[in-house]
């Protein structure tokens, strides 16, 4: 049996479910037209329509379907779109490419995933150096000045998009210069709240997060911002690798509410980081 030789079968079962890509890396034995496949492994990348919720159900499905159709039951799926940074990557850069049902929606998505995962790896060094630190004896390894320098970075970006909340939705949305800033801004101050988030979470040693995601998830299961607001800036992720690597695909509609709604939460995020600067200079 070769995997080829399934492909018309494989190629129906995605086209025919929720399948954006399907990636494969494993290993055949035995005689080639009755052989089985040994630690078989399917990544899918479902299409953006499915809900999280749905995930799950969707990985035991494939999992029964793939199996009859490849003759093996040593196969695991794993569902790309929860994939952690580290898996998309090793995904992308060594597994075959089984299936795609838009080759420039496919290209986006491993770009996107590679950039991801390459920004994410500077942060190693900063973990690394943190437990360093921390096995030397020391109790606190968070370089404060570089982190409320951050946050008064932060704070004038937040004054800036402020100053356009005041601006009619439909003025907004026909003045390409008004929303390119909004566009520009935004980004800045996401890209500044997920970093300084990121910093603090290596500076510290916090369980290391696998997407942008899980950064503020983090800060906050420390103690240095609230939970409630974490979930509030947590949306901010999917709209920050839009702004990062495709922004022509932002909605207007969306930066606008964004700007209406999130301004306050990112400054009440360079308050909470200060307070707990402050209350952790004093302890």
């Amino acid at each position: 049996m070769d995997l080829f030789e399934k492909q018309a079968q494989l190629q129906s079962l995605f086209q025919t479910s929720p399948v954006d890509a399907a990636y494969a890396q494993g290993t055949a034995s035995g005689r080639r037209l009755a052989g089985s496949y040994a630690d078989l492994d399917v990544a899918l990348l479902l299409l953006d329509k499915i809900k999280t919720s749905e995930f799950f159900d969707y990985q035991v499905y494939f999992v029964s379907e793939l199996s009859k159709a490849l003759e093996t039951n040593g196969l695991d799926v794993v569902i790309l779109n929860q994939a952690s940074l580290l898996q998309r990557a090793q995904v992308i850069k060594s597994w075959s490419l089984l299936f795609q049902r838009d080759q420039k929606r496919r290209v986006q998505f491993e770009a996107r995933s590679v950039m991801e995962y390459l920004e994410f790896q500077k942060y190693d060094e900063l973990q690394s150096k943190a437990l360093a630190e921390r096995t030397r004896g020391e109790r606190f390894a968070v370089d404060e000045e570089y982190v409320r320098a951050r946050l008064a970075r932060l704070r004038e970006y937040v004054a800036l998009l402020q100053d356009l909340r005041p601006i009619d939705h439909l003025k907004f949305r026909g003045d390409p210069k008004l929303y390119g800033l909004a566009q520009w801004y935004l980004q800045q101050a996401v890209e500044l709240l997920f970093g300084t988030g990121a910093y603090l979470v290596m500076a510290l040693a916090l369980p290391k997060p696998d997407a942008y995601h899980d950064i503020l998830d983090a800060v906050a299961g420390h103690g240095i911002i609230d939970r409630d607001l974490a979930y509030r800036l947590e949306q901010l992720a999917n709209l920050r690798n839009l702004l990062a690597y495709d922004r022509e695909q932002t909605d207007i509609d969306e930066v606008y509410s964004h700007l209406q709604t999130r301004t306050g939460d990112l400054a009440a995020f360079a308050m909470q980081v200060e307070r707990f600067l402050g209350s952790s200079a004093k302890s």
